[in-house]
Parts: structure tokens; sequence; C-alpha cells
């Protein structure tokens, strides 16, 4: 009753702020409430002056769950019928679905004991409580039980023994709704991965957020075969073939946007798992300027992709966010008087006004291959979407002393580490040094989640960790304390940290002389290079990121991959 109250004292002022509501309509409001014997929160919903959706956010706020909108996330279809018809439509509630062992459950008054009390006594296992607002509720139990009735699925009793055993049946489980269910709540969330993971006893769902998997829910283990078969008829796979690894892709439709699906299927000893990369069609647009880079960083850069000719690396491990780097750079000098070709494995976006080769190996499209190929085609500006081999490292070296500006990948731990990798490749020092015109390295690091963030003075610890004097005043570094927004992780999306190293006359004598990769590393900080570790802290200071994920990205910036 305290939580009801608090919210409808929230409502009431916020309304106030607003100036939908006087101090006489208050009084007015009360008044009416009084008389009918209803709480002034349904005085509200009555009157049309509050929506149920400023209801919900308001109970969601004050007691610390999570809002759930059900027009964007859609529950379990069989979780839904595990609890009886009139027990979720008296109570104003409705069964989501399972997350990491506990039972997801929307209800339209989180603040009232005796939805709590009857779920619990319903379903003898861990409950998690989201709000979702309570029109919405009402719509899906109309439309998820009445559908039932039709097709005539088995819905639980509302007999004790029931009560002590229902779970999830897949009779009557739609796969097509369930897998549908699942990409778009990958999509809500922000979600670059899907793991469809077959286990002893069910199928494990987990997602992979801002680069952390967590799971989502899970299926009855006699439902894998469908989702799995349901994923290879969408990418046009062999649904005969169990014993051997597949890839595919189709394109969905989610929350009035394409999204491209990669997939990939990998025999285990329970069955085959999955794994879905979502590919946001329109992501290609990425502007240069939200990338995160600090402004004397950004400028260099700038500079250099503005170049006629030479190479330009990004290196980073997988999953750095090196192609959305190369996408923004294409996308920045993209124009109607220069021709640009990419050679890609996988194509990832589509870019308006740019030619994109996918690479086929069974066709014998290779790296080298496209690379000579192209250069026939009178290009001003090539992306390599990765060099693996001397072939491809060498045409892309010699394409850019006959006039091209060349974009590439390479997978090495640090900006310098990428040119002592070409030399191992077996490149010509002089090519390398008189080609190459600078390396970016980078990673990604988790934002702090601005609805939850608090600052804190940083102790002696933190200040040695980030090389500040302990002389100077108090410095504030900040941390997300988990909220609904963030789930409860304290963090919401991605930046990156960058380390841009420029190929001057210094670099170029020490690539003629074969130099380490912790010589070229010491030159490139005298000459006034910002690190991995220098712009991580950075971000840290500037409340985007915590100590900790600063750390944990750059802990081995000085060792090349």
């Amino acid at each position: 009753m305290i939580a009801a109250i608090d919210a409808e004292v929230t409502i009431l002022r916020n309304l106030l702020e607003k100036d939908t509501l006087t101090r006489a309509g208050v009084d007015s409001l009360l008044l009416e409430s009084a008389m009918m014997g209803l709480p002034p929160v349904e005085t509200l919903l009555a009157r049309d002056v509050v929506s149920d959706e400023e209801v919900a956010q308001a109970y969601a706020d004050l007691l610390g769950l999570r809002y759930l909108d059900l027009t964007r996330r859609r529950p379990s279809t069989p979780w839904v019928l595990s609890l009886p018809e009139n027990v979720a439509k008296r109570r104003n509630c409705i069964v989501f679905g399972e997350v990491g062992g506990h039972l997801v459950v929307s209800v339209g008054d989180p603040s009232d004991p005796t939805v709590r009390a009857e779920l619990h006594e319903h379903f003898d296992r861990s409950i998690q409580y989201v709000v979702s607002p309570r029109y919405q509720i009402a719509e899906l139990q109309d439309e998820l039980y009445g559908d039932a009735r039709r097709k005539g699925a088995r819905m639980v009793e509302a007999s004790p023994m029931a009560r002590r055993t229902a779970t999830v049946s897949s009779v009557g489980m739609n796969l097509v709704e369930q897998l549908d269910s699942v990409i778009d709540e990958a999509v809500d969330r922000r979600a670059s991965d899907i793991h469809i993971e077959p286990e002893a006893d069910r199928v494990r769902i987990r997602l992979r957020i801002d680069g952390r998997l967590i799971e989502s829910r899970a299926f009855p283990l006699d439902a894998a075969a469908g989702i799995v078969s349901r994923v290879k008829v969408m990418s046009n796979l062999d649904i005969t073939e169990k014993r051997r690894p597949q890839d595919g892709r189709f394109t969905q439709r989610s929350f009035e946007q394409d999204i491209d699906v990669r997939v990939a299927v990998l025999p285990t000893v329970h069955g085959e798992r999955v794994t879905l990369r979502l590919l946001n069609m329109d992501r290609s647009n990425v502007e240069f300027s939200k990338l995160g880079m600090e402004i004397g960083c950004a400028q260099a850069f700038e500079r250099l992709i503005k170049r006629p000719h030479g190479i330009i690396l990004i290196t980073g491990p997988t999953g750095s966010g090196k192609t959305t780097t190369l996408y923004a750079a294409l996308q920045r000098i993209n124009s109607l008087d220069r021709h640009i070709v990419t050679i890609e494995d996988p194509v990832e976006y589509k870019m308006a006004g740019i030619n994109q080769v996918q690479i086929d190996h069974e066709h014998g499209v290779t790296f080298a291959g496209a690379l000579r190929s192209i250069l026939r085609h009178d290009p001003d500006v090539i992306m390599v979407g990765e060099i693996r081999d001397q072939e491809t490292a060498r045409l892309a070296l010699e394409a850019s002393l006959t006039g091209h500006l060349v974009f590439a990948t390479l997978h090495t731990n640090s900006a310098v580490g990428a040119l002592t990798r070409l030399l191992d490749m077996g490149c010509e020092p002089y090519l390398v040094a008189s080609a190459i015109v600078g390396v970016l390295a980078q990673r990604l690091v988790r934002r702090i989640c601005r609805k939850c963030a608090k600052a804190h003075v940083a102790n002696t610890t933190e200040r040695e960790l980030m090389g500040i004097p302990t002389e100077r005043g108090d410095v504030e570094v900040f941390r997300g304390a988990g909220c609904a927004r963030c789930n409860r992780t304290g963090y919401f999306d991605r930046v990156g940290v960058y380390e841009l190293v420029t190929v001057d006359a210094g670099v170029s004598d020490l690539l003629m002389n074969k130099a380490t990769t912790e010589t070229l590393h010491q030159h490139a900080v005298e000459q006034g290079a910002h690190t991995l570790r220098q712009d991580a802290v950075a971000k840290v200071l500037h409340g985007e990121t915590t100590l900790e994920e600063a750390m944990r990205v750059t802990v081995a910036e000085l060792r090349d991959g």
C-alpha cells in the first residue's frame, strides 16, 4: 500500500509540474476518489488525465523494477498459457518467459501484495517482476488465450497439483512466433548476437549486449530441433545435415527496420547450436563525429583519410569496432567524383554510392584476386576488409604507391604492432615505410548508463592506475548504480578508445632498420601519440566509462597479437 500511495503522490506531483492539473484540480480529484471509493490513480485513469504508460513508469521508478513495453517485446506463448486465464485476468498480469532461471511476470500494479501472493502460490519458484501498461497486458491476454482456445492448445489447469508443477510445454508452440520474439527482443535490447544453445535439459538463449553475454530465456529441449530447422529454412541451409557446420543468412523485419541476420550452425554433443549475428542495415550511416575520438585524434585521422594516396590501417581484436570506423571514414569521403570499392568478407552493411565486393572462396573470389581485378576498374579509394596473407598485403602496398588511397584492417593489439606484423609477413621494409601513412588501433569500452551514473572521489589505487599525482586535488570518477534502463548492469551502449600513429620520417627510418614493436611504440609516444591507455583514462575522467572498463580493454596494448 505504501508503494501505491508513493506512486500516486509522484504522479500527482508530475501532473502539477507539467501544469496538467492545478492545486484545485488535485483537491477535486481526491474528493471524487473518496466519494467513489477508488484510489486516486484509478480516478486519474478514468478521467484520461494520466495514461497507463505514465502509471506503469511511475511504479517501475518507485519500486526499482524494469518498465516493459509489450508492444515492442512479445511474451513466450507457452509461458503465458502456464498461468490460468482467470488468474491472469483477475490479477492483471501475464507470464512473459524465463530469464536466468527466474520466471518473468509482467504486472500492471506491482504494489498489490495479493498479486505476488497468488503468483508465488501458483509457481513454486523464483519470480522476477516487471511493470507494463494495463491495457497492453489486457490486449495480449485476449489475443493469446483466445488463440489458444481456438487452436485447442493445452493450458494449465488451476488445480493444486498444476500450481506446483506448472512449466512450459511445447504442445501448441508456434516456433515461427517464438523465433520472431527472440529476434525482436535482441533488437529491442541492442544485442549484436543471439546464441541458441542446446543443453542436457533445455535450449538456452543468450544475447550479447555491449560485448557481454546475458541469458535471455529458455525453451524445452524438445523444441530444439524445430527452432534449428526454422533457422535453417529461413537461411536456405540443408535441414537434413546435422553433422557438419553450416553458414547462411536471412533478412528479418523488426520494429520497422530491416535486420540482416548472419547464421552459423555448429554440431555439439547436445545437438546443433546456432549463432545469429544481427546487422542493422541502417547502421552504415554512422556519423564520423560519433565514433568517440578526442578532438586531436579526430582531426589527425580526418587529415589522413582525405589524402590522395597511401595506406591507412585499422587494427584491433575481433569485435573492437573496426568495421564501423571504416564505414564512417568511407562515408565521410564519399562523393560523386570519387570511385570507392570495398572487398569484404562478409559485406556487413550496404552503403549507397560505394561498390562492395563479397568474398566467395567457393567461386575463387579471394581478397588478393578481387584486389587485382579492382585495380583494373580505375578506383580512387579501395577498402580491403582484412589483410590475411603476404600476397594481399603486397598488392595493397603497391596499390597505394600507384596513386590509390587504401583502407585495410589487421588483427594486432597495438598501432605499431600492425607495422611489424607486415614485416613479419615478408613485406619489404621500404614498401611498408613508403606506403603506410597512418595506423589507428581501437577498442570498445562500455559507457556508463547516464540515468544511474553516480560520482565518487577516486581513491589512492584508482589515482595510481590513472597516473594522477597525489598532490592534485580531489578527482571524481563515475560508476553506474544499475537501473531498469541498463538492466542493472550500470552500462548502456559502447564508445571507442583510440590510438593513432602517423608514419613520419622517424617511423620510416625505424621500419627500414626493422625496429622492434617496443622501439616503434617509444618513438610514437615521444612524438606525442595518444595511447589506448591514455585515451581510455581520459574517458574515465570525462565520466564516459569506468576505470575497470578502461583497464580491461587496454591490459594488452603493448603486446603484439
